[in-house]
């Protein structure tokens, strides 16, 4: 029966490959669609759960806003005093509290990043952010010359990277946190004051202070129980003149923006869907009419009812497959560039695309293409199926 329906799909070359298209079509949009907000998703959860912060604080002055700040790895140049971490520990309901510092690479180094690229110094004492994946690698800190580099940072050098002035050895690299930290390279918060201080390019920035006595923010994990915004509340009463970013709270905002977006494109894609079923529900309906002189002589030879019906579904099945496999291919290869679009456009925490990723959504989109195929051609397969020999060979002939 199978080999019967390959021939007799590749016999009507013209209309088999329409109906392919067709499904390729849908089947791209649903891959696409489905892999993006997967992806997405997927970005935003590992945000949540591991960037570990209830509240990060930013110098009044800088110009990123709350997306901007957890979401992108821009380097950012914006500085505070550090005594503010020992007035702001003092505020009720606070776990704990760590700094850190920023700065970046230089543009175009020898044996560096061809772009800046941003550089937090975490400090080892009291850092929270960083240290579940330092329990997870058992080791306890990293040494001046040490640095741990982001799930999308490249080595240079084998194991190192030249920053700056200094070569350093890359001792691991994070697990995805669908955020900023994936692009970011750590170090040590000595070691980053120390290769920025005597740079000429960043010595305007020390005008007010010299870096041991500035941090670029301030992460704080509140005590279970605890009001984040009866926090924010204590802070902004000490006039510090810094921003709060409730993570927390921007992470969900998003989550509330991306939800609507899926909702939006499924709505869309469903509308595509019925309009892609209508399409071949007719084509299948015309292809069994005009079949009908050839199902009565089947028929007359003495098949049965369910193996007409057999025949034309996994004719439909053979069509929307390869419409299913093609579609999907191609909506998997077309999600990166789109992802990078989204992601620098709309300030998006992307997860990691990865081929067990794709092979998911391709999988359901195949899955997808073949009960498409089995909706459109249900109707027309049993009504080929029920007509009598006889019926069905006197209709063929005069249609």
């Amino acid at each position: 029966m199978w080999r019967l329906a390959f021939k007799n799909t590749l016999r009507r070359k013209g209309q088999s490959i329409l109906t392919v298209i067709i499904t390729t079509l849908t089947i791209l949009t649903f891959v696409i669609g489905l892999s993006v907000f997967w992806v997405i998703q997927e970005g935003l959860n590992l945000s949540s759960n591991r960037l570990g912060a209830d509240i990060m604080l930013l110098p009044n002055k800088a110009k990123a806003d709350a997306n901007q700040a957890l979401f992108t790895a821009n380097p950012a140049n914006i500085y505070m005093d550090s005594g503010i971490i020992d007035k702001v520990s003092k505020v009720s309901g606070i776990d704990k509290i760590s700094p850190q510092f920023f700065t970046q690479t230089l543009e175009g180094g020898c044996c560096s990043y061809g772009e800046a690229i941003r550089i937090v110094g975490y400090d080892d004492k009291t850092d929270f952010i960083l240290k579940p994946w330092f329990n997870q690698q058992k080791f306890k800190k990293l040494k001046k010359n040490e640095v741990v580099i982001g799930s999308k940072v490249e080595t240079f050098l084998g194991d190192r990277v030249s920053i700056i002035s200094d070569i350093f050895n890359v001792v691991g690299t994070l697990y995805p946190t669908g955020s900023g930290m994936d692009e970011t390279i750590y170090m040590n918060i000595d070691s980053a004051r120390r290769i920025v201080k005597d740079v000429d390019e960043l010595k305007g920035l020390w005008k007010d202070a010299q870096p041991e006595r500035l941090v670029s923010a301030i992460f704080i994990k509140a005590k279970p129980g605890a009001d984040i915004k009866k926090i924010e509340k204590s802070i902004s009463d000490l006039n510090l003149n810094v921003k709060f970013i409730s993570t927390s709270e921007t992470i969900g905002n998003v989550k509330v923006q991306i939800e609507t977006f899926g909702k939006i494109i499924l709505g869309l894609w469903v509308a595509l869907l019925l309009i892609a079923a209508l399409a071949l529900i007719g084509r299948f309906n015309s292809l069994a009419n005009e079949r009908k002189k050839e199902i009565g002589l089947l028929r007359a030879m003495g098949v049965q009812k369910s193996s007409v019906l057999r025949l034309i579904l996994i004719e439909a099945w053979l069509m929307a497959g390869v419409g299913g496999i093609i579609g999907s291919i191609l909506g998997t290869i077309c999600t990166t560039p789109i992802l990078n679009e989204l992601k620098d456009a709309l300030t998006l925490p992307v997860g990691t695309w990865s081929f067990a990723t794709a092979l998911k959504c391709g999988g359901i989109g195949i899955l997808a293409a073949l009960l498409l195929g089995f909706i459109a051609s249900i109707y027309p397969a049993l009504k080929s199926a029920s007509l009598e020999p006889q019926r069905a060979i006197t209709q063929g002939e005069l249609d």
